[in-house]
């Protein structure tokens, strides 16, 4: 398995993640549901802001292995 799927999967679990918090947002009829959203959005923003600063990084450490030789 490669990097870039690893780094893809979090970005499709922040995605999800975004979904669910925004769910439980737009169903904040308890304020346990409150709690939930928040804690899906904030997830799910990590998440994404983790996949993609590690493609980023995989990508500038294979180009700089590639233009040492």
């Amino acid at each position: 398995m490669k990097n870039a799927v690893i780094y893809y999967a979090i970005i499709a679990l922040g995605v999800v993640a975004l979904a669910i918090g925004g769910y439980y947002l737009a169903l904040s009829v308890h304020p346990f549901h409150a709690i939930r959203a928040y804690g899906g959005l904030g997830a799910g923003v990590l998440l994404l802001i983790v996949g993609v600063v590690g493609m980023v990084m995989g990508r500038s450490k294979a180009v700089a292995k590639a233009t040492e030789r």
